[in-house]
């Protein structure tokens, strides 16, 4: 990751950022942090890198939205269900969306599976485009700030710890807090599909005989 980002700079930022708002499973958030990190030392501008990873993901989430707004319902219908996410799943994501859109819009860069699907839903449920975007960038310029200022302000710490513990410790809390995320917005995209819609039986009519 480090070789590839000082190789190509700013502009690998932005596009491992664009693809990953897309939907593309790429490590953006490392890569913000280990550009925070390298700016901390004086290899990059810490303004710059915010600026890349900003503009990157508002870019990646609006093509995202563009497609879902123009071909999103036909992906679904015609792709969805190869990818677990079929017409009745996608109805749910939908429901949310209109439920606490702009909630969904501001948290979901910092969530798997929520910042892959973020902009191509809001797009499907055509979110009028003017108050995606504002939250959008909200959330962009928040995420941008928390990994890469975190990163750049608290780089050395993190550097004598990984000298002294390793890497596991970081890795177990990843791999926990992806996990938490995973299943946190599996169960709040879809628990009421899998529970049968949370649709109430129909009531037996009464017995009329004496």
């Amino acid at each position: 990751m480090t070789e590839y980002l000082i190789q190509y700079g700013y502009g690998f930022i932005f596009v491992v950022v664009l693809l990953e708002s897309t939907g593309l499973p790429l490590p953006g958030e490392s890569l913000i942090v280990a550009a925070g990190m390298l700016s901390g030392e004086g290899s990059f501008n810490i303004l710059a890198v915010l600026i890349a990873a900003f503009s990157g993901s508002i870019v990646g989430d609006n093509l995202g939205y563009l497609v879902g707004r123009r071909y999103g319902r036909k992906i679904v219908v015609r792709w969805g269900a190869h990818f677990g996410l079929g017409e009745k799943r996608f109805a749910m994501v939908e429901e949310r969306f209109q439920t606490y859109g702009f909630a969904v819009v501001l948290v979901a860069r910092f969530v798997i599976i929520l910042r892959q699907l973020n902009g191509f839903v809001a797009g499907t449920m055509r979110m009028n485009w003017p108050v995606f975007l504002f939250y959008n960038c909200i959330s962009a310029a928040l995420w941008a700030g928390a990994y890469g200022l975190g990163a750049y302000v608290f780089g050395t710490a993190f550097r004598h710890f990984f000298a002294e513990s390793g890497t596991w410790p970081i890795i177990l809390i990843a791999g926990g807090v992806c996990l938490i995320g995973v299943v946190g917005t599996y169960r709040f995209l879809f628990n009421d599909a899998e529970n049968g819609g949370g649709e109430a039986e129909e009531p037996t009519a009464p017995d009329s005989r004496g």
